[in-house]
């Protein structure tokens, strides 16, 4: 593909049209350039990852109904597509190309493809993207699936969108390579933004998934605090779905390269020596400066209303001077009435 650049300053964003080159898209608008800058990529990002939810070109009613309660699970971070996508095959050379194109459109970092073949019945996709290209995935196929309907009111306490506490039990996550993918990329999906406090009473659910030796459980539990008569809480977990069982099937690791430069921490800035923050005054600096020396003698401007003023000094210093030379004379005068005395 080829890079069409347009001349002029302001803000711009990429903009993807299908079967077209990349276009440079410039704001028109206020409102437009505020949009682009917030899609701008950032030294830290700190809002939440963006997930795709598509289904391919089959899909099953189970994958539809797990799709709508993942859905809930990511509410306000996903982006969901209800048609159907027959050319989105991405463990296939070529395949990932319409999948690339949502993202960009979406703004997404990571997708989620439900997929029915006869090989891989009920196949659900994670993977993610680095620079709207196809970063990682891991197929999970799915099994015992229950919707959060099924659960009754055990979720009702637990606020959409919040940020969820994530359990992973079992030794599997931590030795074999395809478990450790599959859980740095559910991390990656349900961890929702970027925390760096966390009140106790807001974690009101928690994700637990069970590595066992031939499936994996994946559980959704509601947190309720309970007084236990000390300063801790007591905890009392009840599931509220969705809960399914997976298997792993195929899986896609990033290039080295690629993982070196995804996995790059932005360097801090530099601290400059003198120069502070306020919050009402903004960036604040300290200047030393030596001391001066002959400012007084300096031939500084002298306006014209400092006239008068220099005339009456000039007429106190002629009476200053002149003052003694009459104390002199009266004090003359006075011996030579003295005497005629």
């Amino acid at each position: 593909r080829r890079l069409h650049l347009h001349s002029g300053g302001g803000a711009s964003g990429w903009r993807w049209r299908r079967g077209r080159d990349f276009i440079l898209k410039k704001a028109k608008t206020p409102l437009g350039k505020r949009l682009l800058m917030k899609k701008a990529p950032k030294l830290v990002e700190t809002d939440g990852k963006m997930c795709l939810m598509l289904h391919g070109g089959r899909s099953s009613q189970t994958l539809k109904n797990l799709m709508t309660d993942l859905g809930v699970m990511k509410k306000g971070e996903c982006h969901k597509m209800s048609r159907k996508n027959d050319g989105i095959r991405p463990f296939e050379g070529g395949g990932e190309t319409s999948l690339e194109f949502y993202a960009q459109k979406a703004d997404a970092g990571s997708f989620m493809l439900g997929q029915q073949t006869k090989k891989r019945p009920d196949c659900l996709t994670l993977g993610r993207f680095f620079d709207y290209h196809l970063f990682d995935m891991v197929e999970l196929l799915v099994s015992e699936y229950k919707s959060i309907h099924s659960f009754g009111s055990a979720g009702n306490q637990a606020v959409l969108g919040s940020k969820p506490c994530m359990v992973f039990l079992g030794d599997r996550f931590e030795t074999e390579p395809a478990m450790k993918l599959t859980k740095n990329i559910l991390l990656d999906v349900f961890r929702g933004r970027p925390a760096t406090r966390i009140n106790l009473k807001g974690v009101d659910r928690v994700i637990v998934c069970t590595a066992l030796e031939d499936k994996v459980l994946f559980r959704q539990c509601a947190i309720k605090y309970k007084k236990s008569g000390t300063r801790m809480p007591m905890v009392d977990l009840q599931e509220m779905g969705p809960s399914f069982d997976f298997k792993l099937g195929r899986h896609q690791e990033a290039p080295s390269d690629v993982k070196k430069a995804a996995y790059a921490k932005a360097k801090g800035a530099r601290k400059v020596k003198n120069v502070s923050q306020d919050a009402l005054e903004g960036k604040v600096g300290r200047i030393y400066v030596e001391k001066q020396v002959g400012l007084d003698e300096m031939a500084m401007m002298k306006p014209k209303g400092l006239k008068r003023e220099r005339r009456q000094a000039a007429e106190e210093r002629e009476e200053a001077k002149k003052a003694p030379k009459k104390k002199k004379l009266a004090a003359a005068a006075a011996d030579q009435d003295e005497d005629e005395a």
